[in-house]
């Protein structure tokens, strides 16, 4: 993968309903993502005594959003349900106006990659994975907010935004239907 081109990655504007899934016992966080700043995960390597940049991970749809979050477990066509505890599953409206299309093979070329790549799995890979550079030259462009990436768990599409990069722009709202009340990515 040749992270250094990334710089190259057509930006696009990306508006519509992503998915995201909690545990219940992060419902008073349901919008935080500071926690993402010292968590390892696929486009990050942060760790707690290494922190990087906070990023939120969105789903197309429940289904790659909860398969995504490890909310169910094992072959999608027959998951089982993960006992660690209760999920919930919002709703997010996103206005995003740099995104770049790492699901497209056209601007998987620039970098060098493609979508074995992009979906592997690197939980046993030492030091940085793949991904995780390319999370990493992502978020050190300057104008980017996001990317769109495959999923690893289903055939689907999901979504990595850059939270501390929103443009004036730019948002990630949650209609709270508690409460009534629309509530801003923090």
């Amino acid at each position: 993968m040749r992270v250094n081109h990334a710089e190259r990655l057509t930006r696009q504007p990306l508006t519509g309903t992503w998915f995201r899934v909690i545990r219940l016992k992060h419902w008073r966080t349901r919008l935080s993502s500071n926690h993402s700043k010292n968590s390892s995960s696929r486009y990050s390597s942060a760790t707690p005594s290494n922190p990087q940049y906070r990023i939120v991970y969105l789903g197309v749809n429940h289904q790659v959003v909860i398969h995504e979050a490890r909310a169910l477990l094992g072959d999608p066509n027959s998951p089982v349900a993960n006992p660690e505890g209760s999920w919930a599953i919002l709703g997010l409206r996103v206005v995003l106006d740099h995104v770049v299309n790492l699901t497209d093979p056209g601007q998987q070329r620039i970098i060098s990659t493609n979508h074995a790549e992009l979906t592997g799995n690197w939980t046993n890979h030492p030091g940085v994975a793949p991904t995780q550079m390319l999370g990493k030259a992502l978020d050190d462009l300057s104008d980017l907010e996001g990317f769109l990436y495959p999923s690893s768990v289903l055939n689907g599409t999901c979504l990595g935004i850059f939270p501390d990069k929103l443009g004036p722009r730019s948002s990630i709202t949650f209609l709270n239907e508690m409460t009534g009340q629309q509530e801003r990515l923090l």
